[in-house]
């Protein structure tokens, strides 16, 4: 429920776009973080309390947090969203999570890719 309340609040969100040529590369990001939240789910399995499963994901989501590097949310796939990792002709490495699928540079054009931080937008179309 909370991964769907994120992504009707992203309209709230500053708006970018990206024009036809802006990106020089893509590639798809869904493959290289599943292994981490896999990680995750085994740690589950290994623990024998409630405290020490608190504790464990209450660090792992202040560490995940405070990096903000990434908001890579397995449970948005469930939604229908890929995951791309694309480099602009500025050099600039962005994170974006959209429902379109993308396979070269010249595909993206975007009117309305919502901010999440510097690096990481999310398209809602």
């Amino acid at each position: 429920m909370l991964t769907g309340l994120s992504i009707l609040l992203s309209s709230k969100l500053g708006r970018d776009s990206f024009k036809t040529g802006e990106t020089i590369s893509i590639e798809h990001a869904n493959n290289s973080f599943l292994p981490s939240y896999l990680g995750y789910f085994f740690v589950v399995l290994s623990v024998g309390n409630w405290e020490t499963l608190v504790f464990v994901y209450s660090v792992l989501f202040v560490f995940t947090f405070l990096s903000q590097a990434l908001y890579f949310n397995p449970l948005f796939l469930l939604f229908g969203f890929e995951f791309y990792n694309i480099t602009t002709k500025n050099g600039a490495a962005i994170f974006l999570i959209s429902r379109q699928l993308y396979k070269t540079p010249a595909d993206i054009e975007i009117s309305a890719a919502y901010r999440i931080n510097n690096y990481t937008f999310i398209e809602r179309g």
